[in-house]
């Protein structure tokens, strides 16, 4: 009879033990599935971003250089149609970027004069397109050397 009042409570301990071990693997697991489902979803929204970004430097480019024959480097990057009411920027935000996705929007899209080496003016065109929102707001950059 002694022998069963001194085990009366150990089962107890054990139970209490193992819901608390139980609890902080089932917590430590829901981390990690919120950790890889973060990732994934950056991973996406920045390749989006990317190629956005990369497809307004393309479209900018068609533009600049239409044929082998015509060079017109030097009047849309000077000009007037890359600025914020210009027909290019139009034409990218409201057909590549606002029919492509529902979060992402052009940052920036600029084309800069950074001299002249052998007669030859050279520019950088650079676009900066942004997805998500909050916390998961991810933001890519293109740049392209042209030459006029």
């Amino acid at each position: 009879m002694s022998r069963k009042s001194k085990q009366s409570g150990s089962m107890l301990i054990i139970v209490i033990f193992v819901i608390l071990v139980m609890g902080y693997l089932a917590t430590s697991l829901n981390l990690t599935s919120w950790s890889s489902r973060d990732s994934t979803t950056r991973g996406v929204l920045g390749t989006q971003a990317w190629l956005l970004s990369h497809s307004a430097n393309e479209y900018v480019l068609t533009e600049m250089y239409p044929d082998e024959s015509s060079n017109d480097v030097g009047s849309i990057c000077t000009g007037l149609r890359l600025n914020v009411n210009g027909d290019i920027r139009d034409f990218i935000e409201q057909r590549l970027i606002t029919s492509a996705t529902v979060s992402c929007q052009l940052q920036q899209l600029e084309c800069e004069d950074r001299g002249e080496l052998d007669g030859r003016t050279f520019y950088i065109l650079q676009s900066t397109v942004s997805c998500g929102t909050g916390i998961h707001e991810v933001q890519r950059s293109q740049q392209v050397w042209l030459r006029d």
